[in-house]
């Protein structure tokens, strides 16, 4: 279980959205400092939040669809401190920021295959967040590697935990971009500018609950933001993706998936450890999706 942390002061009897607490969002997220709309608040909130609340779809899985308000998020990822997917984490930290004070647009992204194609939908969500004159890039829920902090979208390149990434432009969109290592670039998704509203992407999770080339209902795919890098799990693969390098590991035993689960979901209660072991069981052999380059 985290550990809870003394609010910031002043925040004990605020709220945010639906009259949701503050100050259980940010002793969710280990955030002590004080609110306001910088870029240091701004980052030191969003690596709180991608090293805290993992990526995972356990309720899909289980045949539940998820909750999209704002209340029905709140209760799974703050006070059940479960993780989610960019469905339900993004628009809530989205909220959370618009009403601390940033500028926040919740946009659409279509993500990059490794095949070397586009995803088929723009299912993904990001932020565009104002910050200091400046706009920024948050994604706090995707499945693969990606930006592990707000990027600026300034055309620059900007190096995080051993990766470089930038914004760039290509077919009418920009796009977020990384450096491959023969100094190449590799787009990870390509995103609108268009601001979002809940009914504009209720449709993700029907797709998604009812679709049978959807990836992930058909796999236990979840992963965590650590220091220097990520833990992605996969059907039977474990990526360690750390100092800009990727290491997998086969899991080819129940125990072995649940020790990899475990680093995922460190610091959470023993029963979504083995909620996911239980599903990494179940769905091992089921083969009817491919496995996504997306989150």
């Amino acid at each position: 279980m985290t550990s809870p942390l003394t609010a910031p002061s002043g925040t004990s009897r605020r709220t945010f959205g639906a009259g949701l607490p503050t100050d259980a969002y940010l002793r969710r997220l280990g955030h002590d400092q004080p609110l306001e709309p910088s870029v240091d608040c701004l980052r030191s909130l969003v690596r709180a939040h991608l090293r805290v609340v993992p990526y995972e779809m356990l309720d899909a899985l289980d045949g539940r669809r998820p909750a999209l308000d704002l209340p029905g998020v709140f209760d799974k990822v703050v006070l059940r401190q479960e993780g989610g997917t960019c469905l339900e984490s993004t628009p809530l930290l989205g909220r959370f920021l618009r009403d601390a004070g940033f500028g926040v647009r919740l946009v659409a992204a279509q993500a990059w295959r490794v095949n070397g194609q586009w995803a088929p939908r723009w299912d993904h969500l990001l932020l565009l967040v104002e910050a200091e004159g400046a706009e920024w890039v948050v994604d706090v829920s995707f499945l693969m590697l990606t930006i592990l902090e707000p990027l600026r979208a300034d055309g620059g390149e900007h190096t995080q935990s051993g990766w470089t990434y930038r914004v760039d432009t290509a077919d009418g969109h920009r796009v977020v971009v990384r450096r491959t290592p023969d100094g190449g670039w590799v787009p990870v998704y390509r995103f609108t500018s268009r601001p979002l509203e809940l009914a504009d992407y209720e449709w993700i999770v029907d797709y998604h609950m009812d679709a049978a080339d959807s990836p992930l209902t058909g796999s236990l795919l979840c992963s965590r933001v650590v220091p220097n890098g990520k833990l992605i799990l996969m059907r039977e693969n474990f990526v360690r993706a750390e100092h800009g390098r990727e290491h997998v590991e086969y899991l080819a035993t129940a125990a072995e998936a649940e020790k990899a689960i475990s680093a995922v979901f460190y610091g959470h209660e023993e029963q979504l450890v083995e909620r996911a072991v239980r599903l990494w069981e179940s769905t091992r052999k089921n083969r009817r999706a491919p496995l996504p380059g997306i989150g």
